[in-house]
């Protein structure tokens, strides 16, 4: 089974809130299909995580370490690092809808009161969280 694009948005609003199951444990096997889905809530993570990153730096805010750069990258070995086959992951950047990703993001952070055009908004979201330890506080960190 694979996410149709117009449930993607649903999809990353629920993985980016934390209400969407996340990657199986390690040794763990995801359900058949789901390797697509994972990988574009992981995207849309990390490009949240990447534009609260840039606004906030000077709050203190930041990327936690990663040896991969942007988040289609850090996406993919993520997940290939955990024994996702390389072949679904690159179909599922081929089928990808980078708008669809834009769009969730800006409904994420409207949702929480947040807009790029007032960066503090930006940046209360990003502490929130990472207090809260969520899958996005997690790719963040503070100084």
């Amino acid at each position: 089974m694979t996410v149709s694009r117009f449930a993607y948005p649903l999809v990353a609003l629920a993985a980016l809130a934390g209400c969407a199951a996340g990657p199986a444990p390690l040794g763990g096997t995801a359900a058949p299909g789901a390797s697509s889905g994972r990988w574009e809530s992981r995207v849309a993570t990390l490009t949240l995580a990447e534009r609260i990153a840039d606004v906030c730096y000077s709050e203190g805010i930041f990327l936690a370490p990663s040896p991969y750069g942007g988040a289609v990258h850090r996406a993919t070995e993520e997940l290939a690092a955990e024994g996702v086959d390389r072949a679904t992951l690159e179909a599922a950047y081929a089928n990808h809808d980078f708008d669809t990703t834009t769009a969730a993001v800006k409904s994420y952070l409207s949702a929480r009161g947040a807009s790029e055009a007032a960066p503090a908004s930006l940046c209360a979201v990003g502490e929130s969280e990472i207090a809260q330890g969520s899958e996005l506080g997690r790719v963040l960190q503070k100084s």
